[in-house]
Protein backbone atom coordinates (compact mmCIF):
# COMPACT_ATOMS: atom_id res chain seq x y z
CA UNK A 1 0.00 0.00 0.00
CA UNK A 2 1.44 3.53 -1.20
CA UNK A 3 1.00 5.86 1.62
CA UNK A 4 1.87 10.01 1.68
CA UNK A 5 2.50 11.26 5.18
CA UNK A 6 4.32 14.30 6.46
CA UNK A 7 7.25 13.17 8.53
CA UNK A 8 10.47 14.04 10.82
CA UNK A 9 13.73 12.77 9.81
CA UNK A 10 14.97 11.40 13.02
CA UNK A 11 18.69 9.92 11.65
CA UNK A 12 19.61 7.85 9.52
CA UNK A 13 23.00 5.44 8.10
CA UNK A 14 24.50 4.20 5.38
CA UNK A 15 23.41 0.77 3.97
CA UNK A 16 25.31 -0.75 1.00
CA UNK A 17 27.20 0.83 -1.46
CA UNK A 18 24.30 3.60 -2.69
CA UNK A 19 21.32 3.29 -0.09
CA UNK A 20 20.18 4.19 3.51
CA UNK A 21 18.09 3.24 6.24
CA UNK A 22 15.96 6.50 7.50
CA UNK A 23 14.27 6.21 11.24
CA UNK A 24 11.15 8.64 10.54
CA UNK A 25 8.42 9.81 13.19
CA UNK A 26 5.47 10.36 10.58
CA UNK A 27 2.09 11.82 10.70
CA UNK A 28 0.14 8.48 9.66
CA UNK A 29 2.39 5.75 11.52
CA UNK A 30 4.23 6.96 14.14
CA UNK A 31 8.27 5.97 14.41
CA UNK A 32 8.82 4.14 11.15
CA UNK A 33 11.90 2.79 9.75
CA UNK A 34 12.10 3.21 5.80
CA UNK A 35 15.13 2.32 3.37
CA UNK A 36 16.00 4.64 0.69
CA UNK A 37 17.55 2.90 -2.65
CA UNK A 38 19.70 4.26 -5.13
CA UNK A 39 20.33 7.45 -3.49
CA UNK A 40 23.96 8.23 -4.71
CA UNK A 41 22.58 7.02 -8.39
CA UNK A 42 22.88 10.28 -10.75
CA UNK A 43 18.60 9.21 -11.56
CA UNK A 44 17.58 9.43 -8.22
CA UNK A 45 15.79 12.89 -7.09
CA UNK A 46 16.08 12.62 -4.22
CA UNK A 47 18.71 14.77 -2.23
CA UNK A 48 20.80 13.52 0.64
CA UNK A 49 20.25 17.45 2.49
CA UNK A 50 16.44 15.45 2.40
CA UNK A 51 17.64 13.37 4.98
CA UNK A 52 19.70 15.43 7.94
CA UNK A 53 18.02 15.08 11.21
CA UNK A 54 15.09 17.23 11.97
CA UNK A 55 14.35 17.95 7.54
CA UNK A 56 10.36 18.35 7.40
CA UNK A 57 9.43 15.99 4.55
CA UNK A 58 5.93 14.91 2.52
CA UNK A 59 6.77 10.82 1.68
CA UNK A 60 5.28 8.76 -0.06
CA UNK A 61 5.69 5.13 1.31
CA UNK A 62 5.25 1.75 0.36
CA UNK A 63 3.87 0.70 3.31
CA UNK A 64 3.43 -2.83 4.99
CA UNK A 65 1.85 -3.35 8.60
CA UNK A 66 3.74 -7.02 9.06
CA UNK A 67 6.77 -5.21 7.75
CA UNK A 68 10.06 -3.65 10.05
CA UNK A 69 11.50 -1.77 7.17
CA UNK A 70 9.54 -0.22 4.52
CA UNK A 71 10.59 1.79 1.40
CA UNK A 72 10.57 5.29 -0.02
CA UNK A 73 9.62 5.95 -3.30
CA UNK A 74 9.40 9.64 -3.18
CA UNK A 75 9.82 12.78 -0.72
CA UNK A 76 9.91 16.59 -0.77
CA UNK A 77 10.38 19.47 1.77
CA UNK A 78 7.04 21.45 2.21
CA UNK A 79 9.78 23.47 4.29
CA UNK A 80 12.88 24.49 4.22
CA UNK A 81 15.15 25.41 6.75
CA UNK A 82 17.01 28.26 5.93
CA UNK A 83 19.06 29.27 9.22
CA UNK A 84 19.62 26.24 11.26
CA UNK A 85 22.19 24.57 8.37
CA UNK A 86 24.21 27.62 8.85
CA UNK A 87 23.95 28.55 12.22
CA UNK A 88 26.11 26.93 14.89
CA UNK A 89 23.97 27.45 17.62
CA UNK A 90 20.86 26.04 16.04
CA UNK A 91 22.38 23.21 14.35
CA UNK A 92 23.82 21.87 17.62
CA UNK A 93 20.01 22.34 19.19
CA UNK A 94 18.62 20.07 16.39
CA UNK A 95 21.26 17.70 17.29
CA UNK A 96 20.64 17.91 20.89
CA UNK A 97 16.95 17.27 20.11
CA UNK A 98 17.18 14.75 16.81
CA UNK A 99 18.85 12.58 19.35
CA UNK A 100 16.24 13.15 21.97
CA UNK A 101 13.53 11.64 19.58
CA UNK A 102 15.52 9.00 18.59
CA UNK A 103 16.02 7.64 22.29
CA UNK A 104 12.05 8.80 22.97
CA UNK A 105 9.80 8.44 20.32
CA UNK A 106 8.94 4.61 20.25
CA UNK A 107 5.46 4.48 19.34
CA UNK A 108 4.61 2.89 15.64
CA UNK A 109 1.33 4.93 15.75
CA UNK A 110 -0.58 7.91 15.08
CA UNK A 111 -0.05 10.51 17.62
CA UNK A 112 -1.94 14.31 15.88
CA UNK A 113 -1.13 16.32 18.64
CA UNK A 114 2.34 15.23 19.25
CA UNK A 115 3.46 15.27 15.70
CA UNK A 116 2.15 18.57 15.22
CA UNK A 117 3.80 19.96 18.07
CA UNK A 118 7.29 19.08 16.94
CA UNK A 119 6.49 19.75 12.96
CA UNK A 120 6.21 23.23 14.34
CA UNK A 121 8.53 23.59 16.83
CA UNK A 122 11.30 22.89 14.24
CA UNK A 123 10.31 25.35 12.04
CA UNK A 124 9.87 28.00 14.80
CA UNK A 125 13.58 27.16 15.84
CA UNK A 126 14.35 27.87 12.52
CA UNK A 127 12.42 31.45 11.63
CA UNK A 128 13.25 32.48 15.64
CA UNK A 129 16.05 35.48 15.75
CA UNK A 130 15.64 35.59 19.87
CA UNK A 131 15.83 33.42 22.88
CA UNK A 132 17.32 30.80 20.65
CA UNK A 133 19.75 29.54 23.47
CA UNK A 134 16.78 28.61 26.08
CA UNK A 135 15.06 26.92 23.11
CA UNK A 136 15.93 23.29 23.78
CA UNK A 137 15.33 23.79 27.44
CA UNK A 138 11.57 25.05 26.92
CA UNK A 139 11.33 22.15 24.33
CA UNK A 140 11.93 19.46 26.87
CA UNK A 141 9.53 20.81 29.01
CA UNK A 142 6.89 21.30 26.87
CA UNK A 143 7.60 17.84 25.67
CA UNK A 144 7.99 16.11 28.47
CA UNK A 145 3.93 16.82 28.44
CA UNK A 146 3.36 14.10 25.42
CA UNK A 147 5.65 11.64 26.96
CA UNK A 148 3.68 11.46 30.05
CA UNK A 149 6.20 12.78 32.74
CA UNK A 150 5.26 16.42 32.74
CA UNK A 151 6.87 17.87 36.21
CA UNK A 152 3.70 19.10 37.55
CA UNK A 153 3.75 21.29 40.58
CA UNK A 154 3.56 19.30 43.50
CA UNK A 155 0.31 21.36 45.42
CA UNK A 156 -1.80 20.18 42.52
CA UNK A 157 -0.28 17.15 41.55
CA UNK A 158 -1.92 13.71 42.22
CA UNK A 159 0.53 10.73 40.81
CA UNK A 160 3.78 10.41 42.93
CA UNK A 161 6.29 9.82 39.83
CA UNK A 162 5.09 13.60 39.04
CA UNK A 163 5.39 15.11 42.88
CA UNK A 164 9.08 13.11 43.14
CA UNK A 165 10.07 14.68 39.67
CA UNK A 166 9.25 18.60 40.28
CA UNK A 167 11.42 18.37 43.72
CA UNK A 168 14.45 18.21 40.95
CA UNK A 169 13.69 21.66 40.24
CA UNK A 170 12.64 23.02 43.37
CA UNK A 171 16.10 22.20 44.94
CA UNK A 172 17.65 23.92 42.33
CA UNK A 173 20.53 26.48 43.13
CA UNK A 174 20.66 30.29 42.66
CA UNK A 175 17.05 31.13 42.04
CA UNK A 176 17.36 28.35 39.25
CA UNK A 177 13.85 26.42 41.07
CA UNK A 178 11.96 29.71 40.51
CA UNK A 179 12.99 30.17 36.83
CA UNK A 180 11.82 26.66 35.92
CA UNK A 181 8.49 27.62 37.81
CA UNK A 182 8.07 30.41 35.16
CA UNK A 183 9.39 28.67 31.94
CA UNK A 184 6.93 25.14 32.74
CA UNK A 185 4.31 28.46 31.97
CA UNK A 186 5.90 29.79 28.83
CA UNK A 187 5.73 28.54 25.60
CA UNK A 188 8.28 28.37 22.56
CA UNK A 189 7.17 31.29 20.60
CA UNK A 190 7.71 33.38 24.15
CA UNK A 191 11.42 32.00 24.26
CA UNK A 192 12.81 35.44 24.88
CA UNK A 193 11.08 36.49 27.88
CA UNK A 194 13.11 34.05 29.81
CA UNK A 195 16.39 35.57 31.00
CA UNK A 196 19.41 33.20 31.83
CA UNK A 197 23.04 33.53 32.45
CA UNK A 198 25.52 30.83 31.32
CA UNK A 199 25.19 29.15 35.27
CA UNK A 200 21.53 29.08 34.94
CA UNK A 201 21.47 27.71 31.71
CA UNK A 202 23.84 24.89 32.73
CA UNK A 203 22.09 23.79 36.05
CA UNK A 204 18.72 23.72 33.68
CA UNK A 205 19.96 21.67 31.24
CA UNK A 206 21.91 19.22 33.63
CA UNK A 207 18.17 18.98 35.48
CA UNK A 208 16.46 18.48 32.23
CA UNK A 209 18.77 15.63 30.97
CA UNK A 210 18.56 13.94 34.53
CA UNK A 211 15.06 13.88 35.00
CA UNK A 212 14.52 12.68 31.53
CA UNK A 213 16.54 9.88 32.11
CA UNK A 214 15.20 9.32 35.52
CA UNK A 215 11.60 8.79 33.93
CA UNK A 216 12.22 7.15 31.15
CA UNK A 217 12.99 3.22 30.88
CA UNK A 218 15.50 2.46 28.55
CA UNK A 219 16.75 5.85 27.66
CA UNK A 220 20.13 5.57 28.35
CA UNK A 221 22.93 8.56 27.84
CA UNK A 222 22.43 11.52 25.77
CA UNK A 223 25.96 11.76 24.35
CA UNK A 224 25.30 15.52 22.09
CA UNK A 225 24.79 17.17 25.03
CA UNK A 226 27.92 17.24 25.99
CA UNK A 227 28.64 19.69 22.37
CA UNK A 228 25.93 21.51 23.33
CA UNK A 229 27.07 22.76 27.16
CA UNK A 230 30.53 23.67 24.71
CA UNK A 231 28.44 26.16 22.61
CA UNK A 232 26.72 27.47 25.54
CA UNK A 233 30.06 27.91 27.49
CA UNK A 234 31.49 30.15 24.94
Amino acid sequence: MLIKTRAIVLHHVKYGESSLIVTLYTEKHGRMTCIVSGIRSKKTRLSLTFFQPLTLVEADIYYKSNREVHRIKEMSCPFHYTSIPFSITKSTISLFLAEILGLTLREEESNEGLFNFLFHAFQLLDTKDEGVANFHLLFLIHYSRYLGIFPADPDSATDITRFTGMKIFRNLPGGTGGIFMDMMKTSLAQAEQIILNKANRMILLDALVKFYEEHLEGMGRIQSVNVLKEIFSN
